[in-house]
């Protein structure tokens, strides 16, 4: 019976046509479903990360049943790319309204092996079929996979020799991208994602050189930095046009590369905000002037209308993220009349009312505890985590309302507490040097349960002192004993299961 019904979704599915039009301004059901051939039972979720252009990446968890079949859907207002990972990933192309059958092998822990098991079926059939024909050819071609010479180049070539090397490429990208028009017969708008798809090489690459360069080699913001004229190669992708909206996590990527480094360090070289950058480069700048300047200098350096409108979304957007509505209240009036499109501004406003029902009606989940201990030093706070929580392994994340990083690992540690559950384990969370409001409001939005400790300023000072916190996320690992067995920034969610089992078993 149940097959039968699979049978039916696929046929109905099957029957659908794609309808693309131009018409960005309301939002239409996406639907990808399939099978997972070969399923691994001990692998049961399969994910998705729907591309979204200024209002980052849309999660999506989906279970996958005891005869490999999955179903997952999302509102897209605009044509993107959407990543779907099992256990590796490749790029399903959609549409508003588009339904997508997908069956591929799930044994392949590799690119290449899975995209050659692919088929597809329903709205955008043959040009998803297309799509995996090129990231076949792609992630086959050495100019992915050789990391070594890439790591290489990066380390060794000066800022002209990497240019240089970046641009030898380009005969490489040119030479696949042809072959694959000539191999396949793309229609037009895979010709777009594909183009778009090779060309964000060039500018990730491009924007981490300097960053990756001091890594390698062991330099100082003093010893080495790049002139600002460095990141006006960026500006070689323009005009974006909306043709380009398929390929949305190469646009979506190249949206955060115009915002951070040509807006934000032509900003930052202005004469006027020399006062504010510390010899090592860091900047120390009022939270009030910081969003005027972000807000204006987006203005002022975007020359492209559309990339303009996408960089002030994902401004917004990050500061949504951290439950922050403050510069958007502000500055609204600017920023309205600046973002037109209705695929980025009503996204933004839905998003602003929810963060402001967060912040002024917080519910958090119902199995978490707060806690606030006012008056008590670090060592004071840490012994009564130890005493409420004796005889088990405690594991504590030290985190803050506004730090993208902590941020982005809750949902990892959402799922370990889920895979711990019932053990003598006890989940921890310290919010330092954020408000009180944001911080229940951030707990509201993540419903995530476990002990939740905020604490003030002082006391955020008292606990980075003593315990040598020198930038969050943070965490502690503590035995059964109440002893801090290690600490670091690198105990993530991800990486901690199997030393906290290992001190459950001592």
């Amino acid at each position: 019976m149940k097959k039968a019904i699979y049978f039916l979704i696929i046929l109905l599915i099957a029957s659908c046509t794609t309808t693309n039009s131009n018409n960005y301004n309301v939002p239409k059901k996406v639907t990808i479903a399939g099978k997972v051939l070969n399923f691994n039972p001990e692998n049961p979720k399969i994910h998705l990360s729907v591309n979204r252009l200024g209002l980052g990446t849309l999660q999506i968890h989906e279970d996958i049943d005891s005869l490999g079949y999955f179903k997952a859907s999302f509102e897209s207002y605009t044509p993107t790319d959407v990543w779907v990972r099992y256990k590796t990933n490749f790029l399903v192309l959609t549409h508003p309204s588009d339904s997508i059958y997908v069956e591929f092998d799930g044994n392949p822990q590799q690119r290449p092996e899975l995209l050659q098991s692919i088929k597809f079926s329903g709205d955008a059939e043959s040009q998803n079929q297309d799509a995996a024909k090129f990231q076949l050819m792609y992630f086959s071609n050495p100019m992915y996979y050789d990391w070594d010479a890439k790591s290489k180049a990066v380390k060794e070539l000066d800022i002209d020799g990497y240019l240089s090397y970046l641009d030898s490429l380009q005969n490489v990208r040119d030479k696949l991208y042809n072959q694959f028009v000539s191999d396949v017969n793309p229609n037009n708008e895979t010709k777009v994602w594909a183009k778009t798809y090779l060309d964000e090489y060039y500018y990730h690459a491009l924007a981490f050189y300097p960053s990756d360069h001091k890594s390698a080699n062991n330099l100082t913001y003093k010893e080495w930095s790049v002139p600002v004229t460095y990141y006006d190669s960026l500006k070689k992708r323009l005009p974006i046009s909306k043709s380009m909206f398929i390929s949305g996590y190469a646009l979506s990527s190249f949206i955060n590369q115009f915002h951070y480094d040509y807006v934000r360090n032509n900003l930052w070289e202005e004469p006027e905000n020399q006062k504010y950058k510390s010899d090592n480069g860091f900047l120390v700048v009022p939270s009030n002037v910081m969003d005027s300047l972000q807000v204006f200098g987006i203005i002022k350096y975007t020359p492209d209308t559309l990339l303009k409108q996408m960089v002030l979304t994902e401004l917004i957007r990050e500061n949504f993220d951290k439950s922050d509505i403050k510069l958007f209240e502000k500055y609204q009036n600017v920023i309205k009349s600046n973002i037109k499109e209705s695929f980025l501004i009503e996204p933004l406003l839905e998003k602003y009312n929810q963060v402001k029902e967060q912040l002024e009606n917080p519910q958090v989940a119902s199995e978490a505890m707060l806690k606030k201990i006012a008056n008590s030093s670090a060592n004071q706070i840490m012994d009564s985590i130890m005493l409420s929580n004796k005889g088990k392994v405690i594991y504590i994340d030290c985190w803050a309302t506004w730090c993208a990083p902590c941020l982005s690992e809750m949902p990892n540690s959402k799922e370990l507490m889920k895979k711990m559950k019932g053990q003598d384990v006890a989940f921890v969370y310290m919010c330092l040097d954020s408000e009180e409001k944001r911080w229940k409001a951030s707990l509201a939005k993540l419903q995530l349960t476990g002990q939740h400790y905020f604490l003030t300023n002082e006391q955020s000072t008292d606990i980075r002192k003593v315990f040598e916190i020198n930038g969050i996320p943070h965490y502690f690992l503590i035995d059964k004993k109440g002893i801090i067995v290690e600490k670091g920034s690198y105990l993530r969610p991800n990486n901690v299961k199997e030393k906290i089992e290992k001190l459950l078993k001592e």
